[in-house]
């Protein structure tokens, strides 16, 4: 005997779609527009620790640039001969500002990849999640590796760092979810899945360029777009690789 059609389906009898691990297996092909969902549902599930760390890394950021710049605006604002006494102390303060700024940054942008994986692959993830410094040390030779060689590539009349660039934009992600195959194979299965799914790829830069813009443009949106593209490269980085990662329907 068949079972009459229900009508309402968000009533009882009836169990909505709920979101299930895929399993590690061979790499899967690379859909743009998959991963952008996929991005957006897995960022919407836990948006509130990235607006949080977002919001206290930039106050942090400004305080220690408003520290750089008082002792410069101090100086100004004294006698020659007092401004060249003061000289050495302002440029030593300008160094340790910068340097901390540059670590702090370096740590931010690393938890942001970090955590955008866990978040795709279903872990939990908290505000403290962001100011974790331990287990940093192979993503951060990818990350330094990746803006050299671009670099350089761009010092080569700006095509080759473009393209490099765009074959290496999955090392941050696959640095944490495969850093047992090493810088090789990190650097190597960032290479194979631009290469194998060219079009997605094309379409990933275009979705990350246009959110970037958004984000600009609206200030605030940066909120939003920042953690959003993070999310949508490492659905991406997962879904290439063939590596876990949770499905939300």
């Amino acid at each position: 005997m068949t079972q009459p059609h229900d009508p309402y389906p968000g009533y009882a009898g009836h169990q909505p779609p709920t979101p299930h691990m895929i399993p590690p297996g061979p790499p899967r092909p690379v859909d743009a527009v998959a991963s952008l969902t996929q991005g957006w549902k897995a960022l919407a599930s836990n948006l509130l620790p990235w607006v949080l760390a977002m919001l206290i890394f930039l106050a942090v950021f400004v305080v220690i640039m408003v520290v750089a710049v008082v002792p410069v605006a101090l100086s100004e604002t004294v006698s020659e001969d007092q401004a060249v006494a003061l000289a050495p102390v302002t440029v030593a303060a300008l160094i340790i500002a910068y340097l901390i700024a540059f670590a702090i940054g370096v740590v931010w942008t690393l938890n942001v990849y970090r955590n955008a994986v866990r978040q795709v692959q279903g872990e939990a993830v908290t505000l403290g999640s962001f100011f974790q410094v331990r287990d940093l040390g192979v993503p951060f030779v990818a990350y330094l590796l990746v803006s050299l060689a671009t670099f350089l590539g761009m010092l080569l009349l700006i095509i080759p760092g473009l393209v490099v660039a765009f074959l290496l934009m999955f090392v941050p992600y696959l640095a944490f979810s495969r850093p047992e195959t090493g810088l090789s194979g990190i650097f190597r299965g960032s290479v194979e899945i631009a290469r194998n799914n060219l079009g997605a790829s094309l379409l990933l830069v275009l979705f990350s360029l246009l959110l970037g813009a958004v984000g600009s443009i609206t200030v605030i949106g940066i909120f939003i777009t920042t953690p959003l593209v993070a999310m949508m490269m490492a659905h991406a980085s997962l879904q290439g690789s063939g590596d876990r990662m949770l499905y939300r329907p």
